[in-house]
């Protein structure tokens, strides 16, 4: 089965040149929680930080654009707001 964060990451580096996403890379595989991942573009700054720790809706969504925190209930819904926070929407 495929999780969602699977369709988000296939969204994102499809639509947007230049993303680079890294998942947190725990000590130890399996005990730690690595559901993070971190979201960065190109000649930009900011950094966004999905989280979820099965990799399924939804998604804690943070970043260094404000100290505002977003849900993605759905894969559009962390697509949009990924896109929206770097003014890409």
């Amino acid at each position: 089965m495929q999780r969602d964060i699977d369709l988000i990451l296939e969204l994102l580096t499809a639509n947007i040149p230049g993303i680079h996403i890294e998942q947190l890379k725990v000590r130890h595989p399996g005990a730690d929680d690595d559901g993070l991942w971190f979201i960065n573009i190109q000649d930009q700054d900011e950094e966004v930080q999905i989280e979820s720790s099965e990799g399924m809706c939804p998604f804690l969504i943070e970043s260094d654009f404000s100290n505002e925190r977003f849900y993605g209930h759905t894969v559009e819904e962390v697509v949009a707001t990924i896109k929206r926070l770097y003014a890409l929407a």
